[in-house]
């Protein structure tokens, strides 16, 4: 039904609102301190950092932040173009592999993880008719809230059925995916492959229907 958020519909963006937790809550514990996907915390670390003259700081803040976009510019134009999401979903596959796997800093590894970020955010951003950001939760938690008053003291004009229940979950499965990769961190030395095979599974699923957009 138009009305109505189809379950695969809901299941993708619990995939997607749960890696970007995992990769989020593994850049900011394993890369100091730093978030590879919530660039809202980033801007503020960032000017922080830079008027306390913390130049190393500001460096990695900095470079999150540019990466992040460009990924985002990067995947957006690719579903611009080919009307499908696959392409920057696989990019974020790529990256988070070569993260996992290639000998490199821990500056270039958080660059290679907020460039899958942005790269995730931007491939998916409608589930049905319900625009939504799964690399960042705060405008959906405003959102949520926003539905359980019009739940509680309806309008005329109700909000998209199905919308309370793609929030709560979005969110939810955020702080499970951050969950998730801190008992991953201790029984594999590689957690970061679990983000890359839902994102892949993700991709996969997406190439033969064209995906959420």
């Amino acid at each position: 039904m138009a009305d109505e958020i189809a379950s695969r519909m809901l299941a993708r963006a619990g995939t997607l609102c749960l890696v970007a937790g995992y990769v989020d809550a593994i850049g900011y514990t394993e890369l100091g301190g730093v978030f590879a996907a919530n660039m809202t915390g980033n801007t503020v670390l960032l000017a922080i950092a830079a008027t306390r003259g913390e130049g190393a700081r500001v460096a990695s803040y900095a470079l999150t932040l540019v990466v992040f976009l460009a990924g985002a510019i990067i995947s957006s134009a690719s579903r611009r173009v080919t009307r499908r999401p696959v392409a920057g979903l696989l990019g974020a596959v790529a990256m988070l592999l070569v993260a996992t796997f290639a000998p490199a800093s821990p500056f270039e590894r958080l660059g290679l993880l907020a460039f899958a970020m942005g790269l995730q955010g931007a491939a998916i951003t409608r589930f049905g008719p319900i625009s939504l950001q799964t690399v960042v939760v705060t405008g959906t938690m405003i959102r949520l809230a926003d539905s359980i008053v019009e739940h509680a003291l309806p309008e005329r004009s109700a909000p998209l059925t199905g919308a309370t229940r793609l929030d709560a979950l979005a969110w939810l499965s955020y702080i499970i995916g951050a969950a998730l990769a801190m008992g991953a961190q201790h029984v594999t030395g590689y957690p970061l492959l679990l983000a890359a095979a839902a994102l892949l599974a993700i991709a996969v699923e997406t190439a033969t229907e064209g995906g959420a957009r």
